[in-house]
């Protein structure tokens, strides 16, 4: 027994429970006026079934309803999911309860508990029923990414939505939402069996078979280049390794056995070693050098100051000194009296003294004072000079040592700088050289190179064939005419407009085509909803009868939500209570074959597919009476029990 639907369940704000059953592998039709619930029931499923969105419609349902929950059979076992309504204005809600044993009964309201979320329910049920693991890889060119079928995918096969299942231009449930086209046309291939269910595996190891090889084959080349020119490419080696000097200069090339030999003693070179290099120590001797300049600038300025002055009092000496001489030579003024009272000429006392005179007198006086001042500091200048010319002499000879100093520092760097380049370069020949030995060993040592490379390439051959794309596209292209086959009979049964033309489904446009012999009549120019219609039906019938025959992974029920209503006037649809007397003749029959298709599929499939049908139509015929799974939901019957409405229970 495949995966179905055994009930759904909704939980009152109470904790009431409403639960609606279906059989297992039957017909079950829910039959009822419009708007009391019939529709909500995709979106319940779909939800439960691990869609996050939370589409129901605004309303009672939305008001009243704040748990949802799915049970289905899959062999022996049950599986229940129970899932909240999302709270305040959230749109999607992703939380689950779920349960998995035998004779499972939903929990009360107090027992929900979440222990789980939809993306690991989708990963559940895809492993439950078998999906294994694919990938889609778009054709070279394309610029969409991979993509892997699992159990969201399969959930396009199983709803046909009142909008969708008599729509002209839309044959699968959500084919109008962004991407999902394309996603239906690259996983549709899988879920029909035409792509190997180990096809991911044997695409990852033709990938790395192709990756090995091309590695092999690099390598067989280089060994082909290597044989043939080993002897010019070691004598080249062995002319480097000369020039850096790890051989002597006038060592002469040997055979080949000889160049060999020299070329692997290489390998034991070692770098030379370098001088530590110390830059503190060179900052720091730069500072000292700096301040030791500073000191010399300053000593010799003072130096120069102290000689501009001592030249100057020369100069002041000589001249007074002429002077004092020319008066005294001539006798002008003598050293007798106090140069006050007496006359600086004739000695005779003066009864008043003159101004004049005295200030002669004075300067007289001044001016051998300070010669007697020069005398006496001129040797103190002296030694201050001496002194500053020794101060000089230090600071050039410790200025000189530190230069010393620094210039070997240098020397050192300059030094370490040469044997860093030698290192460099002579390691840059022994990696040539290493690599050519290691090179040359493999080419000696691997004698089975070319049986590998034919080897990889014999299995690659092998894997290319099992994944060919044209035996993919005959597949495809068999299990879409054995699909046809099912359309075209069952197109005859609903005596649908071009019957007489084998019916298809065009997957390239995801629509259905008649195959006239004028040309192919695709679903929207075929005209009328009943036409339409049957384009839905008998399209997914086919789809879901040829995926249980092939034992795909897919759940095996379809929802059909309003099938009959392109029969019935939609502008009394509304009002009309469903019954085949409110019907054409023409229109009465047409329903009739339509339902009758629905139990001949069920019956011929044996209990592995289930169809719930959603409709307003209520059939007075004991097979249509008998697959009603509840009383129809008129007269206040709906999906919400009339009490759940009532104010106290809100």
């Amino acid at each position: 027994m495949s995966l179905q639907i055994k009930e759904i369940a909704l939980y009152n704000k109470l904790g009431q429970k409403r639960i609606v059953p279906f059989i297992l592998g039957k017909l079950n039709i829910i039959t009822g006026k419009s708007k009391v619930g019939k529709s909500a029931i995709i979106e319940i499923i779909e939800y439960c079934l691990g869609r996050s969105e939370f589409r129901i419609p605004e309303g009672v349902i939305r008001n009243h309803v704040v748990y949802f929950g799915l049970k289905l059979n899959y062999e022996q076992q049950e599986i229940i999911i129970v899932k909240k309504a999302p709270e305040g204005n959230a749109l999607s809600q992703s939380q689950i309860h779920l349960d998995v044993g035998k004779d499972l009964d939903f929990p009360e309201i107090d027992e929900i508990t979440t222990n789980s979320n939809d993306e690991s329910l989708v990963d559940y049920l895809g492993s439950l029923i078998g999906i294994s693991a694919n990938l889609h890889i778009p054709s070279e060119g394309q610029s969409r990414d991979p993509l892997e079928a699992n159990f969201k995918h399969s959930r396009t096969f199983l709803f046909q939505k009142q909008s969708v299942i008599a729509n002209e231009s839309i044959l699968f449930h959500r084919q109008n939402e962004p991407f999902i086209p394309q996603s239906i046309k690259d996983t549709l291939p899988y879920f029909l069996g035409v792509i190997r269910e180990d096809q991911l595996k044997l695409e990852q190891e033709l990938r790395q078979t192709k990756r090995q090889l091309k590695l092999l084959q690099r390598k067989l080349q280089d060994a082909v280049l290597i044989a043939g020119n080993s002897s010019s490419q070691a004598n080249i080696l062995f002319e480097e390794a000369k020039q850096v000097g790890l051989f002597d200069e006038k060592l002469k090339i040997g055979d080949s056995d000889f160049i060999l030999s020299c070329l692997k003693d290489t390998l034991n070179w070692k770098p030379y070693a370098e001088p530590i290099f110390e830059t503190d120590r060179l900052q720091e001797l730069q500072l000292q050098r700096r301040g030791l300049v500073e000191q010399i600038a300053q000593v010799n300025d003072q130096i120069s100051s102290a000689k501009t002055y001592a030249v100057e009092a020369i100069g002041y000496t000589h001249e007074a000194n002429q002077q004092r001489l020319r008066l005294e030579t001539v006798n002008l003024f003598s050293h007798d009296g106090d140069g006050q009272q007496h006359c600086p000429l004739c000695t005779s006392r003066l009864e008043e003294v003159t101004p004049s005179v005295e200030m002669i007198n004075n300067s007289l006086v001044n001016l051998r004072n300070n010669l007697t001042l020069v005398e006496r500091e001129r040797p103190k200048l002296r030694e201050f000079l001496q002194k500053l010319e020794t101060q000089l002499q230090t600071y050039k000879e410790e200025l000189l040592t530190i230069t010393n100093a620094m210039n070997s520092l240098l020397m050192e760097q300059e030094v370490a700088d040469e044997i860093k380049e030698i290192n460099t370069r002579i390691a840059r020949v022994v990696g040539r050289i290493s690599l050519f030995l290691e090179s040359y060993q493999e080419i000696q040592e691997d004698k089975d190179l070319k049986s590998q490379v034919s080897e990889l390439e014999r299995r690659i051959k092998v894997l290319e064939q099992e994944l060919d794309k044209d035996k993919t596209d005959e597949l495809l292209t068999s299990a879409l005419s054995r699909i046809s086959t099912y359309m075209t009979k069952w197109a005859e049964e609903l005596q649908l407009e071009h019957s007489s033309s084998p019916y298809r489904l065009d997957l390239k446009n995801l629509t259905v085509i008649a195959d006239h012999e004028e040309r192919p009549i695709p679903m929207y120019r075929m005209g009328s909803g009943e036409n339409w219609l049957g384009c839905h039906l008998v399209s997914h019938l086919a789809i879901h009868k040829y995926f249980i025959q092939r034992g795909r992974p897919v759940p095996s029920f379809i929802i059909l939500d309003q099938p009959t209503q392109v029969y019935f006037p939609p502008e009394k649809y509304e009002v009309m209570e469903g019954l085949a007397e409110e019907l054409t003749d023409e229109d009465r029959q047409a329903v009739s074959r339509l339902f009758n298709l629905l139990f001949s599929v069920c019956n011929e499939l044996q209990g592995e597919f289930q169809i719930i049908v959603l409709d307003h139509a209520n059939i007075d015929s004991p097979d249509f009476q008998s697959a009603l799974v509840e009383e129809p939901w008129r007269n206040g019957r709906a999906l919400i029990p009339t009490d759940w409405l009532e104010e106290d229970n809100i």
